[in-house]
């Protein structure tokens, strides 16, 4: 296994830690979910 040794900037972790937010608070769409909204199925 390799290791990055690149750091994540403020700005990233902030961006992760929202997205983590919200997926527990149910706040995502599928690929379907997206795809039947934009009518392609």
């Amino acid at each position: 296994m390799t290791e990055d040794e690149d750091e994540l900037s403020d700005e990233a972790i902030q961006g992760i830690d929202e997205a983590l937010e919200d997926i527990k608070k149910g706040r995502l769409y599928t690929h379907d979910d997206l795809k039947r909204e934009y009518g392609l199925i």
